[in-house]
């Protein structure tokens, strides 16, 4: 069998030495190329041409460099199984695959684990269409985003990074009207699907989402001003809001999400200029390996 590992300097754990362990592990499968891109540009060249011609290939890094790869690799997804190693700051798919949150352990379960399918889905507005597997959040959770893009807070403070740019994002809050499908809901503050259960490094948004059962899990979040964003966050990040009032969910292959206020959103935690009116739409399968 031969692996390509990809790596990426500039994932929220990213570590040379790790990344020469994990390599070391892979190789009980056979032979192992290790590449890691030094930009955006030489990433989708790279990862295109040597996945092609590769059996597995396994990201050593978050949900933003997986979602990069799939991407590469968007019309050679079928014919190879891929892995994940967590790396990254928020690690949201790796929660919801199960994964060790150990690095090396997760290497080992992949050589000793066993192959499972995961939807894949596209994500689509005005300009804009990208391939993803965990989630799409708008509003809030971007707002978070752009706290803490640049810099090196991701690297240095690793999921904690959103915490700190949750309390910077929580002083200019936007509001808004969603429509999910058929339903409204008013003084949203955050909408968005989930393949995965959790996005923003652990937060259950979609706790009873099935990464393998072609349904994408739709979540709208009201809240009338700061004091009760907060009440509703501590809820959310256990997975305890679904019966909260006000609070809107819907499941299907396909979801529309408009909104009354230019809503961006995050693709798999990075930002691709995607806005409101938006589509996602379950597209495809891959087969991923994981612990047994």
């Amino acid at each position: 069998m031969k692996t390509l590992l990809i790596s990426n300097a500039q994932s929220g754990g990213s570590d040379e030495e790790t990344v020469a362990t994990i390599a070391s592990v892979l190789r009980q499968l056979g032979d192992v190329e290790p590449i890691s891109p030094t930009s955006l540009e030489s990433f989708y060249d790279e990862v295109g041409a040597a996945g092609r011609r590769s059996d597995l290939i396994v990201v050593a890094g978050g949900d933003g460099t997986f979602n990069s790869m799939i991407n590469a690799l968007k019309d050679d997804l079928a014919g190879r199984s891929f892995g994940l190693v967590p790396m990254g700051t928020g690690n949201d798919l790796a929660r919801t695959l199960g994964l060790p949150e150990d690095p090396v352990e997760a290497a080992r379960g992949l050589v000793d684990g066993r192959e499972r399918s995961l939807d894949v889905s596209r994500a689509s507005g005005a300009g804009v269409e990208r391939l993803f597997v965990n989630a799409c959040m708008g509003g809030f959770p971007v707002d978070v985003n752009e706290a803490i893009e640049g810099g090196d807070l991701k690297k240095r403070l690793g999921p904690l990074a959103f915490w700190v740019g949750g309390a910077k994002a929580l002083t200019n809050m936007t509001r808004f009207t969603a429509q999910v499908n058929d339903v409204e809901v008013e003084n949203c503050v955050a909408v968005g699907v989930g393949n995965g259960k959790t996005c923003g490094g652990g937060i259950e948004v979609w706790p009873d989402a099935d990464p393998a059962d072609g349904q994408l899990d739709a979540c709208a979040l009201p809240v009338t001003g700061p004091a009760e964003a907060v009440k509703l966050a501590a809820k959310v990040r256990d997975g305890k809001h679904l019966d909260i009032e006000g609070v809107a969910t819907t499941r299907g292959s396909r979801i529309e999400i408009s909104a009354s206020e230019d809503i961006e959103f995050n693709v798999d935690g990075e930002l691709v200029d995607l806005s409101a009116p938006a589509v996602f739409e379950i597209v495809d399968a891959l087969t991923i390996r994981v612990p047994a």
